[in-house]
């Protein structure tokens, strides 16, 4: 079994974006500025999401990538291949909940949901998440 065999679980199809997933993918996508990546947006669908019980998906689309060149200016690492852009806001509880677009190879390649208060495997309702703050890219 691959790593991403652990860490992932196929959806027997692919499926859009619920409304508030886009709106949260759409919000960290915007603070980066690329075209490509907001047409990205556009295509995404959801093919799997964690086994441990989070919220996080791995994305898949077929639009164009974002150039190596790009991704690595925008990388804090200077990493050609992979850069982030996170958030942080709060559940309808008041929780914590940080959410981190990770770009693999140009593309959107995951949405990562992490509960900051209740940690590993706790699932968050994306339809309540509010408040974000202004993303970062690194």
């Amino acid at each position: 079994m691959s790593w991403a065999e652990h860490v992932w679980r196929d959806l027997d199809a692919p499926r859009a974006p619920s409304d508030h997933e886009r709106r949260i993918i759409a919000t960290l996508v915007q603070a980066v500025g690329e075209p490509l990546l907001q047409e990205q947006v556009t295509s995404v669908v959801i093919d799997a999401v964690c086994r441990c019980g989070c919220s996080s998906m791995r994305l898949r689309t077929d639009s164009a990538a974002v150039p190596a060149d790009t991704v690595s200016k925008l990388s804090s690492r200077c990493r050609p291949d992979y850069f982030a852009v996170d958030a942080s806001g709060r559940d309808p509880g008041y929780q914590d909940v940080n959410v981190v677009l990770h770009l693999l190879g140009g593309r959107v390649g995951e949405l990562e949901v992490f509960d900051a208060v209740k940690g590993e495997g706790a699932a968050v309702a994306l339809d309540g998440l509010a408040g974000l703050t202004e993303p970062t890219v690194s």
